[in-house]
Parts: C-alpha cells; sequence; structure tokens
C-alpha cells in the first residue's frame, strides 16, 4: 500500500515538496505558499495543534515526503524533532509511514480503498476522500 499512496501522492515521484494543509492552518490565518495565497481554515486546530504550531511554525500544517505524511500523524506516532526531517530524511519518513499504515489496517481497513481513504482523511469509514483518489491509489497498487 505504501508504495501505491506514494506514487499518488508524489504524482509518481514528480512532486515530494511538503505540501500546506490549510485545515492545520489557524482559521482565517494567509499564507502566500509558492506565489499563491493560502488561507486557513482552522477545521482540524486543536490545543495540540496550536502548541505544535508554537514551536514549529507553519511546518507543522505540512505534509511531507513521497507519501505526504501529514506533520501531527507522524508526531502522534511519537516522532520528536522539526517537520522538515519527515522530508529531508526518507528513513524517518518510512518509518513514520509504516507506523501510520499499521495503525489504519489495525483500526479495521481491510481494503487497498479503505486504506487509501483513511490515508487521505484519517477514517476509513467517513468516505471523504474523492472515489477518484482511492480509484488511483488501487489502481497503483495493482500495477505494482
Amino acid at each position: 500500500a505504501q508504495k501505491a499512496i506514494e506514487s499518488v501522492e508524489s504524482n509518481s515521484g514528480e512532486n515530494n515538496y511538503p505540501r500546506l494543509e490549510v485545515s492545520y492552518v489557524p482559521l482565517g490565518l494567509r499564507l502566500t505558499v509558492q506565489g499563491r495565497i493560502l488561507t486557513g481554515t482552522g477545521r482540524n486546530v486543536n490545543v495540540i495543534v496550536k502548541d505544535r504550531w508554537r514551536i514549529h511554525g507553519m511546518a507543522t500544517a505540512c505534509s511531507y515526503g513521497p507519501a505526504q505524511l501529514l506533520y501531527h500523524t507522524a508526531a502522534d506516532l511519537g516522532f520528536v524533532g522539526h517537520p522538515a526531517m519527515l522530508w529531508a530524511d526518507q528513513t524517518t519518513h518510512d518509518i513514520y509511514v509504516q507506523m501510520g499504515l499499521a495503525k489504519i489496517v489495525a483500526r479495521g481497513a481491510k481494503t487497498i480503498a479503505q486504506i487509501a481513504d483513511s490515508w487521505n482523511s484519517g477514517n476509513h469509514i467517513d468516505m471523504l476522500v474523492p472515489q477518484l483518489y482511492m480509484d488511483a491509489v488501487e489502481k497503483e497498487y495493482n500495477k505494482l
């Protein structure tokens, strides 16, 4: 599943750059990222997210590496360090991606589509992730 998710998330390795996740940016905060103005929705901001933001700033609202591992996911799994290490160190990235995927399976995701849904939204039951994304991960998985 990891390789399929990485392929889809990074556009077959074309884009491995950190991606700002506006739902982890405080509501209404405007940031310029790669020449675009993005506004925080605050949808996933809570006390823990605010505390992490105070320490590392905007870097906490990003996902990193080929699997676009969200900093908060890695931190919840025990990662300690600057968020950029999830991008700069492939071994660290892989460890936390594998831990995250194992947690998803342990919570009951049984199919590749469910794993993809949970990877992207945090839950394999809510079906918040577009079907196209789940189909793309499943197609990539079947190619591998």
